[in-house]
């Protein structure tokens, strides 16, 4: 299918039933994005890194647990937007594959016009991101870009939200978060004052880093104020 513009945001639609996509092609392709639609397969999820793309839509009209595990991987070779289009799933399950790097999901059957008002609303947050960038602490390696962090070359597995709470901690190094700045850095809410999820992630991102002597004691907590991350680069 030819672009509208050159100039346009460009989306890639990764489908598993190209004659069932169709609607939705032309629905963004009259908003001017400029539109790949690819037939998906098990084997392409593992080496897949679509190039100069704003937007990666996976529509999944098939799901199995078993592309829980495909989105990490991607995220290992695609920095850009991410989301999944999929039939009705519980909540549990919406949380996971939030975690596993999504950006935004919505559940089928689509309303186009909502759809296009969240992809408008992922590309224009995505605009304000600041550049991907590294930080190194120690051995320990944090690559916004890639939505990495490996210690010594040895990559350390955290969810989407365990990331960017270690990459929000790391950029503030030194410097104590309380939990009403994590809750919006990071979840973008407002702190209730008895949620303890910031802590959960917290307990997570340590236990992951424990196992590496020179990383165990990178994240401190600052009785009744926070949480420091407490190392020089």
């Amino acid at each position: 299918m030819s672009p509208s513009k050159d100039s346009c945001k460009s989306i890639v639609l990764l489908t598993d039933n190209e004659k069932g996509a169709d609607p939705l092609v032309k629905a963004l392709v009259q908003e001017e994005f400029n539109v790949l639609l690819q037939v998906k397969s098990k084997d392409q999820f593992d080496s897949y890194s679509p190039q100069n793309t704003d937007l990666l839509i996976i529509d999944s009209s098939r799901f199995s647990l078993e592309e829980l595990s495909i989105y990490p991987r991607i995220r290992v070779v695609y920095s850009g937007l991410l989301m999944l289009l999929i039939d009705k799933i519980d909540e549990m399950l919406q949380v996971l594959l939030l975690e596993q790097g999504i950006d935004d999901l919505l559940v089928k059957p689509l309303n186009h016009l909502l759809m296009l008002a969240r992809i408008r609303a992922l590309l224009r947050r995505n605009g304000k991101r600041i550049a991907p960038a590294n930080l190194n602490f120690n051995g320990l390696e944090i690559n916004s870009g890639l939505r990495r962090a490996t210690c010594r070359g040895q990559e350390i597995p955290f969810t989407s939200r365990e990331f960017d709470l270690l990459w929000h901690l790391a950029k503030n190094a030194c410097t104590t978060l309380d939990r009403d700045h994590l809750y919006k850095a990071v979840f973008g809410i407002e702190y209730n004052g008895y949620d303890r999820s910031i802590d959960m992630y917290v307990a997570r991102i340590r236990s992951k880093m424990a196992i590496y002597p020179n990383l165990s004691q990178m994240i401190k907590t600052v009785r009744g104020n926070g949480y420091l991350f407490a190392a020089e680069h």
